[in-house]
């Protein structure tokens, strides 16, 4: 760790010269000044600078030797040590140089909130509070606040820090109750001695336990493909359990912040303490917490996409659970993916990284056959659980009931009567697509966006549209021809949910979409329903698909499947076999084998065909050969660029325009073409795409892009590098 007094040497020349980032979206670096009266800051250490007519919190990132302008002094040095570490600032480099994104920006993205702030670093540890003389009765006056905090210490007796802040106890009561003698405290670290388990693992957790722990001082990429229900967690917890002998720390990334608390929940149990970090928690709970991981106090944690941005103390392992999942991938700015960034990271660090999944991503497996990575595979489920079967059901010819052909209601009706639950998979919330007018074919579209509207019937009747959120009352009339004859074409969650409730009006039906489960409590008490209520259906959107457990489910129906197989996003096929199979791992969890009735109308398809009769590893197989034949990734490596603009016309020449200045061999140009959503909130869209054999000279392609193109404000556009989708 470099002293605030050796800071600013090596530099004979200009030793008072420091370059500083500020955290926001531009590109260059700035140089300033320091003078005599402020401390020298540290390289990765906070100062406050003045920038344009105000000032800003930047990030020092190097020492340049001289400079030919006349320049600003700092403010104040905020940091005595770096608040980020040598090999974080190298990663933003990297992050900078391979995303194509401002080296501010990435900061940005990087820092906690707080730290945007200036924030002071707390690196003192959790304290423990208790009452001084639980005997005496204290006279508070007016002091209400310090009186309830005093009798609730005496009550409960020790209390940290963290569960103060669930009663919503303030420090500064603390300090005054303190100041009066009236508590103490004792700093508290945590224990991570692994509890106890009974869990046994079986041979084929056991083998993959031994083949990544065998790897521990050393990086190692290691794929562990597990059907749902495996005990992928279990190998994560006892590897880990090895990686703390050893005195180091782990990090576990989980793809959405519903994920973390019964992940947190997994790991407290076995190692008694875990901190979650994300972006929902207070602002100042973040940055301590991030602190605490910095000084090496937290030694577990389980983050989300953004996680891996974390300092560590002594990082000895990345777990990157589900991590085929999308959400990895950020949709806007800096868009980095995590799951890639896991990777690299390991390997500046040299230590393991690990990538669990029922459904490992194409790009996971194609570095598998290539024997990049490793990977274990765990095949079965503890105990008597079996997979379940899969069934095409071909819908050619057939009329619908809320998006469901007579054979599968009569299905789920056998399942029913055996004291079964179901899950209805349709991901498309609402009532239905649209309204269709019957004598013309109307059917209204969003006025600012290139979409029809979705119908829906809770909790009050309205047209949506689902790309900007901008609402409509539901017409009475075509808007076309006048006529009344409007009826709701395609189903939703709502359409459907109705259609069962018809069909089996004794039977508790519960819906799962962002309608109607909006929080995480919610989720658990759905779950706590499902525990009691014996034959039940529930419908949903991929929702479903995210890692819940439905032990008493034995029928899994997927409605719409073709919308994905057959999309023209390169990726779609692979989202769908993924959610198709992550849904499907829920049924028949306990003892009894569960099926899967996949409703199409294209039974033919290749790629359904192979996942029905083969698995995913059979549809892997299919979708890897279709995209080495079509030149997709990852054969080849992809960009896509988009531009989006309110005028038509100039959007498309301003992304021509900066496609027509790359010029190199070795790298197509494709497009530029509107995007499949043309328009979206009033402004077009555009997309083109860079693909290229060798991923060096992609890159050298992308930097042959004029950033200063950006000061055409009236016109957003980006750089998306290994895109999870062409949408």
């Amino acid at each position: 760790m470099v002293s605030a007094a050796t800071a600013l040497e090596g530099n004979p020349l200009l030793p008072n010269l420091i370059e500083v980032a500020v955290p926001r979206p531009v590109w260059g670096t700035y140089t300033y000044s320091v003078p005599e009266n402020v401390e020298p800051p540290v390289v990765g250490g906070r100062v406050r600078v003045p920038f344009g007519y105000g000032s800003a919190i930047g990030i020092v990132v190097g020492r340049p030797r001289s400079s030919n302008h006349t320049l600003k002094d700092i403010a104040k040095t905020i940091d005595p040590e770096p608040i980020l570490p040598a090999d974080l600032l190298s990663l933003a480099r990297w992050v900078s140089d391979y995303y194509h994104h401002p080296l501010g920006d990435v900061l940005k993205t990087m820092l906690p909130p707080a730290a945007r702030t200036g924030r002071p670093v707390r690196n003192e540890p959790e304290r423990s509070w208790t009452v001084t003389d639980p005997a005496t009765e204290p006279e508070f006056k007016n002091a209400h606040r310090q009186e309830e905090v005093w009798t609730l210490l005496r009550r409960r007796g020790w209390m940290k820090d963290s569960k103060l802040k669930d009663w919503k106890v303030d420090r500064s009561v603390l300090k005054r109750l303190h100041e009066k003698g009236l508590v103490r405290w004792e700093h508290v670290l945590p224990n991570f001695e692994p509890q106890p388990s009974s869990i046994v693992p079986t041979a084929e957790q056991q083998a993959a336990i031994d083949k990544i722990s065998a790897g521990l001082d050393q990086f190692q990429v290691h794929a562990l493909e597990g059907v749902t229900g495996s005990g992928k967690t279990e190998v994560y917890i006892r590897v880990i359990e090895k990686v703390l002998a050893q005195g180091k720390q782990a990090l576990v990334l989980v793809p959405e912040i519903a994920l973390t608390p019964q992940t947190r929940e997994y790991f407290s149990d076995r190692f008694s303490h875990a901190a979650v970090l994300h972006s929902m928690k207070a602002t100042v709970d973040r940055f301590e917490i991030w602190n605490r991981i910095a000084t090496g106090e937290n030694k577990i944690v389980i983050g989300t996409r953004s996680a891996i941005f974390t300092p560590f103390d002594d990082l000895g392992i990345i777990v990157v659970d589900e991590e085929h999942d999308a959400s990895y991938k950020q949709g806007e700015g800096l868009r980095y993916s995590a799951r890639d960034l896991a990777v690299y990271r390991a390997r500046e660090l040299g230590i393991p990284c690990v990538l669990g999944s029922a459904t490992l991503s194409l790009e996971t497996l194609h570095n598998v056959a290539r024997e990049r990575y490793d990977i274990s595979k765990l095949s079965h489920r503890p105990g008597m659980a079996e997979m379940p079967t899969f069934r095409i059901l071909d819908i050619r010819g057939h009329s619908l009931s809320g998006g469901m052909s007579e054979v599968l209601i009569g299905t789920i009706r056998k399942h029913l009567d055996a004291r079964g639950q179901v899950l209805v998979l349709i991901n498309r919330r609402g009532y239905s697509k649209s309204l269709l007018c019957t004598d013309c074919g109307w059917v209204k579209t969003c006025e600012d966006c290139d979409a029809t509207l979705t119908y829906h019937e809770q909790p009050f009747m309205r047209l949506i549209c689902h790309q900007c959120l901008r609402q409509y009352p539901v017409p009475d009339h075509c808007g076309d021809c006048e006529s009344e004859e409007l009826i709701p074409i395609g189903a939703g969650t709502q359409r459907t949910e109705e259609t069962l409730s018809e069909r089996f009006p004794d039977v508790p039906i519960h819906r799962v979409d962002r309608d109607v489960v909006t929080t995480q409590n919610k989720m658990e008490a759905l779950m706590a329903r499902l525990a009691e209520d014996g034959p039940s259906i529930l419908v949903g959107t991929q929702m479903l698909a995210k890692g819940h457990h439905f032990p008493e489910v034995t029928l899994v129906a997927v409605l719409g499947a073709d919308t994905g197989f057959l999309s023209a996003d390169f990726r779609a096929p692979e989202r769908t076999a993924q959610l198709i199979v992550q849904v499907a791992g829920r049924a028949g969890r306990a003892e009894r084998r569960g099926e899967v009735w996949i409703q199409t109308y294209d039974p033919d398809n290749a790629d359904l065909q192979s996942l029905v009769d083969d698995g995913y590893s059979g549809f892997a197989e299919t979708e890897l050969r279709l995209r080495k034949n079509a030149e997709f990734p990852p054969y080849k490596h992809l960009a896509v660029l988009r531009a989006d603009g309110p005028d038509l016309v100039e959007t498309e020449a301003f992304l021509k325009q900066m496609v027509d200045t790359v010029n190199l061999s070795g790298v197509e140009k494709l497009g530029p073409v509107q995007a499949p959503m043309s328009r979206i909130s009033s402004r077009w869209r555009f997309q083109a795409m860079l693909l290229s054999d060798s991923r060096p000279r992609l890159h050298v392609a992308l930097s042959q892009i004029d950033h200063s193109s950006a000061a055409r404000r009236k016109i957003r556009w980006s750089i998306d590098v290994d895109p999870m989708d062409t949408s």
